[in-house]
């Protein structure tokens, strides 16, 4: 991995837009958990990338969460949360709500309330 890597997008994303969106693909979702971790340890602005103007927030409540890997999303958008609470007044993650798993709208109005 390239250090700077991290700052360059593809068609796709930048590098943590493309694991958050791997995450409901992959057979070891958990791991997903760690990439988006190490990432936004690496540069302390992972958190403000946006892809397609979407913050990195409001790509990982779009999940297509089922019972196999909602556990690891609710901790991706934790991780993503708590890197970067303001994201959560992007004004598409309130009113996207109902398009989000119900355990994510729950994530989301429990923090919506401070």
């Amino acid at each position: 991995l390239y250090p700077d890597a991290i700052n360059h997008a593809s068609a796709y994303g930048y590098p943590i837009h493309i694991a958050i969106r791997a995450l409901c693909k992959r057979c070891d979702p958990e791991s997903t958990i760690e990439i988006v971790e190490f990432l936004l340890g690496c540069d302390p602005n992972v958190k403000l990338q946006k892809f397609q103007g979407k913050p990195l927030l409001h790509v990982a409540c779009l999940g297509a969460y089922n019972d196999s890997n909602i556990d690891a999303g609710i901790l991706v958008i934790k991780a993503i949360y708590d890197e970067h609470p303001e994201a959560i007044r992007y004004n598409n993650i309130a009113s996207n709500i109902q398009r989000y798993h119900q355990q994510v709208q729950t994530f989301i109005n429990s923090q919506l309330v401070y």
